[in-house]
């Protein structure tokens, strides 16, 4: 377990750094933001601001695996914290201080509901090794992979949360 950094991933990605070969990272799309966006059938990415990764996988030419897991926000119900409101003002200005968000949610006490968790893998996506990439090659694979991972999403919410709502990337 690592930090997702520049300095975290390009160490385990780059052979000579960490002495060993075949390396690969899982960075778990969702984080803080959208946590206090989190309720049952909502699945929100956070992705305007996030460029990192896509800009590392094309200095190393690193593949990228689409993955969503269905039921995660299901497992609680969150107080109604619209952006604006003094709670959700609150909720954000101690996530942009502390790096972790506060929602107060609520299920079985402080339990999660009993309810499934499904991860599903796409296809990876391969991506050419350029040592500076331009904003446009980082924007270009970007845009690929979320729509790699919508097509996934779209393709498995029938099986795994047939009453969830769309993905929404913001």
């Amino acid at each position: 377990l690592i930090s997702a950094t520049y300095k975290g991933i390009s160490y385990l990605l780059d052979p000579g750094k960490c002495g060993s070969k075949g390396n690969f990272v899982v960075i778990v799309m969702g984080g803080a933001p959208e946590a206090l966006d989190s309720r049952p059938g909502k699945y929100i990415f956070h992705t305007n601001k996030r460029y990192g990764f896509f800009k590392l996988a094309l200095m190393t030419g690193t593949p990228l695996v689409p993955c969503v897991s269905f039921g995660e926000p299901n497992m609680y119900h969150q107080v109604r914290n619209p952006p604006g409101c003094r709670l959700r003002t609150w909720q954000d200005k101690f996530t942009e201080f502390a790096t972790f968000s506060t929602p107060l949610f609520y299920a079985r006490a402080l339990l999660p509901y009993r309810t499934p968790i499904n991860t599903v893998v796409g296809a990876p996506i391969p991506v050419p090794k350029v040592l500076t990439p331009t904003r446009e090659q980082i924007s270009s694979l970007k845009e690929l992979y979320l729509n790699q991972l919508n097509q996934l999403f779209k393709r498995y919410k029938p099986i795994y949360d047939p009453n969830a709502c769309d993905l929404e990337f913001f």
